[in-house]
């Protein structure tokens, strides 16, 4: 991706074309902003993140179970 496609992208989501599936996501309640960040990340980023995710998740159903006993 170019320097210029990701703000070409930021301002296509700001202002969506009527009656375009874009508007239609956004009406819908979908942050496409998140989308267009998720693109602009490298793979590697991308699985970072994930994982980071995921040992919250983890670390939150250890402290559930702590809690339930």
């Amino acid at each position: 991706m170019t320097r210029e496609e990701p703000e070409h992208l930021y301002q296509l989501i700001q202002n969506p074309a009527p009656g375009s599936k874009l508007e239609a996501a956004t009406d819908y309640g979908i942050d496409m902003t998140l989308n267009l960040r998720s693109l602009t990340c490298s793979p590697s980023e991308r699985f970072r993140e994930m994982e980071a995710a995921l040992e919250f998740a983890e670390a939150l159903r250890d402290a559930a179970v702590r809690i339930d006993r």
